[in-house]
Order: structure tokens, then sequence, then C-alpha cells
């Protein structure tokens, strides 16, 4: 296999006219310098988390809250969920705005039966939202519009949410923060999809608050995040965005930032939140799927980003080609300056937010991850012919 590819490598030169000589400058410089940015990208991540400092006493300004959810045939875990906002234990003005994604289960009847013997809850259909929105966007555009309250906070019907969580988010929004990015995680259930989901998420939101803690914010997550109503309508809605099958979370936020806003990654623990385990592979990289399909639209909002997502392709793809090449040295190299690296980020994250990730499971983890990173880079480009919850995209 080496030897067919290296001819074929070969031919491709004589092609194109080039000699091996002429040309290994400027392979090596194509793969340091993505290998750089990404391992330049690892070690200011963990500077930030270096330096990222426990939760201060939080904000007793206690200011109204709409919290809004978008759901869509969720009647297997919305009583959950009713249930978690029942128990809030926040002193200020505070609603729940539950919106009806057109389900075709028992949902709306749940919402209004909850709505009838509360009157802090509000049902809502996603009709009502904008009709030029698609998808969840078009929900929340109609719970934002039927909410009253400053603050906008966020979670999906299949999260769980303790009783500390409107409170610890709420009181986030002090010395001027307009944009809080909430912490949320898997519980380990079902398995090795799921372990592979929950140290992988884990790892991504140390890299959030590594991010945000340096006053460079890249990622939020719709399972947890709150902003200023004023700022939503500031920055025009969803509008821009319209179109995006997701890009409520991540994609918005770069729309917010563009407006020189205040943005704080919350650290109390009140305020973590339990995301859905996924129960198969299946699953799984059809969730992610949806989420790396708006990566490949990123270049237009957070050029950056974008490079950085680029590099951590390239890397992961370029030790599975060094697979096939004499090459043992650079392959031993850059799967050891990795390793290193995204453990260290692993370890100081799971520190700083008590969030234990035992070795064998942050191996099982780096092992896996390389081939995975490639594969979702490739099922990106095809998100657009997979359904959401049953609805087809047009």
């Amino acid at each position: 296999m080496k030897t067919f590819l290296l001819l074929k490598f070969g031919t491709i030169l004589n092609n194109l006219g080039l000699s091996s000589e002429t040309l290994i400058p400027i392979i090596l410089t194509l793969v340091i310098a993505p290998t750089a940015i990404y391992f330049l990208f690892l070690s200011i991540n963990i500077i930030g988390l270096i330096f990222l400092k426990k939760e201060q006493k939080p904000s007793n300004r206690n200011p109204s809250v709409s919290v809004v959810v978008a759901i869509r045939n969720g009647e297997k875990s919305l009583n959950t969920l009713i249930d978690c906002l029942l128990n809030q234990n926040y002193s200020g003005e505070v609603e729940f705005v539950l919106v009806d994604d057109e389900s075709s289960d028992q949902t709306i009847s749940i919402i209004k039966d909850i709505e009838k013997r509360d009157q802090r809850f509000k049902y809502v259909s996603s009709l009502d939202g904008d009709k030029k929105l698609k998808y969840k966007k078009r929900a929340l555009d109609a719970g934002i519009k039927k909410s009253s309250n400053s603050i906008l906070l966020f979670t999906d019907v299949d999260c769980i949410v303790g009783s500390g969580w409107v409170s610890s988010m709420a009181n986030s929004f002090n010395d001027g923060v307009d944009y809080v990015i909430g912490f949320s995680r898997a519980k380990f259930k079902f398995g090795l999809a799921n372990l592979f989901q929950r140290i992988d998420f884990l790892i991504l939101m140390f890299s959030a608050a590594a991010t945000t803690n340096i006053k460079y914010p890249l990622a939020s997550s719709g399972q947890n995040q709150a902003y200023k109503r004023r700022l939503f309508n500031k920055v025009g809605g969803y509008d821009k965005i319209s179109k995006l099958l997701m890009g409520d979370d991540s994609i918005f936020l770069q729309l917010c930032l563009k407006q020189n806003i205040n943005v704080k990654f919350c650290m109390n623990h009140k305020s973590f939140v339990y995301c859905r385990p996924e129960k198969t592979w299946k699953s799984l990289l059809l969730q992610r799927m949806r989420w790396a399909g708006d990566g490949n639209i990123m270049w237009k909002y957070n050029p950056i980003f974008y490079l950085i997502m680029a590099s951590t392709v390239f890397v992961n793809l370029l030790i599975i080609i060094l697979l096939f090449f004499n090459w043992g040295w650079i392959l031993i190299s850059v799967i050891t300056v990795k390793f290193i690296l995204e453990g260290l980020l692993a370890y100081i994250g799971s520190n700083k937010l008590d969030k234990t990730i035992s070795i064998d499971s942050f191996v099982y983890w780096f092992v896996l991850n390389i081939p995975y990173v490639c594969l979702m880079c490739f099922m990106s480009f095809f998100v657009k012919f997979i359904s959401w919850k049953k609805r087809e995209q047009s």
C-alpha cells in the first residue's frame, strides 16, 4: 500500500513538472503551518484555563428572566424539564416560555396543562415566529416575542437543570455582562458511544471556558446560554442566519461579538446542565453532523475560528496519512505533542471545573477522536440531506 501511494505521488509530481526536491519545502510549509496553528491554539487554551478563576460571589440583583425552550415531540422529556423548572430557587421575576415546534405527540397538551396550573408558564406555537426563519430558530423567535423579561435564558427539553440554574445564570449578569455561556455535560450511562460523547463534550466546554477567559469567546451551546433581550434586538435577532439548520448558539454568538459585548463563562456549579446522553454511535454522529454543518460556514462569521477548526481537521488527517508512509519520527512527534497538549487541556479543565476524566477514558477518546474529526469534516458536507426530529430540510 505504501509503495503504491509513493509511486502514485511520484507520477503526479512528474505530470506537474516538479521534482521532489522542489516540492519538499512547499510540503513542509503546508504541513507545519496548520500543525503549528492547532498546537498554538491548544497552548492558549491551557493558559486560559490556568488563569481561570473560581466563581466569584454572584450578584444579588435578581434581574427578570424569561426561560425559552423550543420543543419538538418532547413528551418523553417534557415532564422532567417542567419539574426542574418548578423547583427553581429564584427570588426574582421569572417566566417559562415553552414553544411547541409543530409536535405530533402530546407536547401541546402537556404544556397547556402546566400553563393552567402555574401562571409562570406560557404556551407558544412556533408558527407565531418569523416566517423567514427555519427550524429551531423560528420556534425560539416565537418564544422570545411572547416573553417579557430582560434576560433570555435557554436550554433544551431533554436537558436536566438544577434548582439553582436560573439564579446562577441570571446573577452572572453583573459588571456590564451581556452574554453568559453556561456549562453543560452528558452523564455516562449507556456505553462506549456515550463515554466518547461525555469526554468530547467536556473537552469542548473546557475550551469554551478558556477562550472566554482570555476575552476571545469562540463557542456556546444552546443547552445552556443566556443573553440580554436588548442584545438580541440590537443584532436583529436571527435574521442574518435565518436559513441555517442550527446557528442559534455559536454562530449567533459570533454575530453578537461584532457589537463589542462583554461575555462571561459561568463557573457556578449550580448553573451546570446535563444534556441528553446519546445511546448509540448513530445518534451521536447525527447530532455532531448537525453541529459540524455550522463549522463549514464559520468563515463568514469568524475567519480565525474557522482557521482553527480547519487546522484541527488537518492535524488529525495528517496522523492518518503518516501511517501510510515511512516517516515514523514525524508521526510520533505529532502524536506525542498532541497527546501532551490535549492531555493538559483535559487535566487542567477537569481540576478547574471539578469534572474528573480518568486516564483510560482520555486515551480512549484521544485515539477515537483522530478518525472521528476527519469523519465529521467529511460528513458535514452532507448535513442538508439528513432530517432533524423527523422533519426534512427544505
